[in-house]
């Protein structure tokens, strides 16, 4: 045999054991280059920490059809990856399971692990079909299940996964209380926040009438609209002074789209509020930055719907994004806000964290509110900047309640003193279910409730977005600028280039008859 005939075969036997290698390496160990800004794409610290508590075998057992359209078969091939990840991160404490649920066993299976058969709409031969598909999950730790029915969206996955395994790890759930009976939302008005807060709390509607029970970790009040009686403040007073751990989201006006009007409500809360180092202004904020609505207008004879910029429905993008219940949030919907002020804390030696503002160009709107959005709004009514509109307070407290007061007569054992950790937010209607078409407006809530209830071991993975920043605004003249060079860019770049090749053209024609010259020339000469 040739010496180069058996490098040859040498050479191919190494490829072949390098691949066989590279094979070998990468079923065992998992590696992927994430290049995105926020590192969305990777697995949390908070994730890697739950499965490295891992003290049993946990099953995910996925079933999910193989023959679906983009984009479920990306879904598909994403959730492989990430459990993939999952179980080299767990180190071989997490098994994976794939079905395809063609057989009636394993659709049988799935039935029988709760994963419910869907219909999904698929587009085959150019036509529009309905079919039937399994697209969920359960996970198994200890004889325990947690499910995730239908897996559609895979922008929050990992949350929803780590929720799941931090359920199956910590089944005691704390107890968080929800105030009702004063106008706040009804828990059907707050059906997305309510579900979402029972996944991982037990919840507890408490009106204040008695006291709030031990048990209870947290308290959120969500925009009273009514008086408070007296026994009321008192025991609200007395959950400050025993456990001190609260959220307070409201603003101090009530408004109406429908009548396009807002009036100050009759609350008597603040002469609380005040001795907890905090007050929230009769007022409704309005910002540049706002949501748009759709209004009906007539033009021309015709009645066309419009939407219009409304100033009372700020879009809040101005966090302080290292403090826990704002961390990595691009944006929220703020509609119909009113003011923070915690200028008593300083002077009660409280700690406050200002964690959330309106934007350079904002205003207040006190005593008559109209919030038609067809009303022409001038520059001077956004002269104001930065108004606070969510702030964290914390550490020692005393009692709103004088000695004199009747219910302390009564109670002559109350506690006086306490430690506070609260939240306040001018306003509580951003987490009605009509405005959590924003996610993040669920997220902020959800961070709130796990801050004051001590439970942050999920908010780094709840607050992780695949949602693009919002565009930062730019004045009229850049905009026009930026307008006009990209119309004119594109050709002008066009002309240079085409002015190059001509002159490069020119060139080498020159330099070919110079040459054909001298060719002559020489010929010439040695014929003379």
């Amino acid at each position: 045999m040739k010496k180069s005939s058996r490098d040859s075969i040498v050479q191919l036997v190494l490829y072949f054991a390098v691949v066989v290698l590279a094979n070998v390496v990468a079923s065992n160990l998992f590696l992927r280059i994430d290049l995105t800004r926020d590192r969305v794409n990777t697995l949390s610290s908070a994730t890697e920490a739950l499965l490295r508590s891992l003290k049993d075998n946990m099953i995910v057992r996925v079933y999910f059809n193989s023959d679906l359209p983009s984009p479920y078969v990306n879904n598909r091939r994403a959730l492989v990856d990430m459990l993939q990840e999952l179980r080299s991160l767990s180190g071989g404490k997490l098994e994976y399971e794939i079905y395809d649920p063609t057989s009636d066993a394993d659709v049988n299976k799935a039935m029988s692990d709760g994963i419910p058969q869907i219909q999904v709409q698929v587009v085959n031969n150019d036509k529009l079909e309905v079919k039937r598909a399994f697209m969920g999950m359960v996970i198994e730790y200890r004889a325990r299940k947690q499910s995730l029915p239908v897996i559609e969206d895979l922008s929050n996955f990992e949350y929803e996964v780590a929720s799941r395994i931090d359920r199956l790890i910590n089944p005691n759930r704390k107890t968080i209380a929800i105030a009702q009976g004063n106008g706040e939302p009804a828990f059907s008005d707050i059906q997305k926040a309510q579900d979402a807060l029972t996944s991982r709390y037990i919840l507890l509607p408490v009106n204040f009438s008695a006291p709030v029970p031990d048990s209870v970790s947290a308290l959120i009040l969500i925009q009273p609209t009514t008086i408070f009686a007296d026994s009321q403040l008192y025991n609200l007073d007395q959950y400050m002074m025993n456990r001190g751990r609260a959220a307070f989201l409201m603003g101090m006006s009530s408004a109406s789209m429908q009548s396009q009007y807002a009036s100050d409500l009759p609350l008597n809360l603040n002469g609380v509020f005040g001795s907890y180092g905090f007050n929230i202004r009769k007022d409704l904020v309005r910002d540049a930055a706002c949501a748009s609505v759709s209004v009906m207008q007539r033009e021309g004879g015709f009645t066309i719907q419009t939407a219009l910029p409304n100033p009372y429905i700020p879009i809040v993008s101005n966090f302080d994004k290292s403090f826990t219940v704002t961390q990595n949030l691009h944006q929220i919907v703020f509609p119909f806000a009113s003011e923070v002020d915690t200028s008593f804390a300083h002077g009660l030696h409280l700690n406050v964290t200002p964690f959330a503002f309106t934007s350079d160009h904002s205003g207040i709107q006190t005593g008559f509110y109209n919030l038609d959005p067809t009303v022409h709004f001038t520059q001077d009514m956004f002269l104001d900047h930065h108004l606070l509109l969510g702030a964290a307070i914390s550490g020692k407290i005393h009692t709103a309640v004088s000695d004199s007061d009747r219910f302390a007569i009564m109670n002559p054992d109350r506690r006086k003193e306490g430690t506070e950790r609260i939240v306040v937010m001018g306003n509580g209607n951003f987490i009605r279910d009509v405005f959590l078409s924003n996610p993040e407006n669920l997220s902020v809530f959800l961070n709130t409730a796990d801050y004051l209830a001590d439970d942050l071991g999920l908010v780094s993975i709840r607050s992780k977005s695949f949602l693009p920043p919002p565009l930062k605004p730019v004045s009229e003249g850049a905009r026009a600028t930026t307008k006009d060079s990209i119309i004119a860019i594109p050709p002008l770049l066009v002309l240079v280039l085409g002015l190059v090749y001509w002159r490069r053209s020119v060139n080498r024609r020159k330099a070919y008859q110079a040459s054909l010259a001298d060719d002559e020339e020489n010929k010439n000469e040695e014929v003379n």
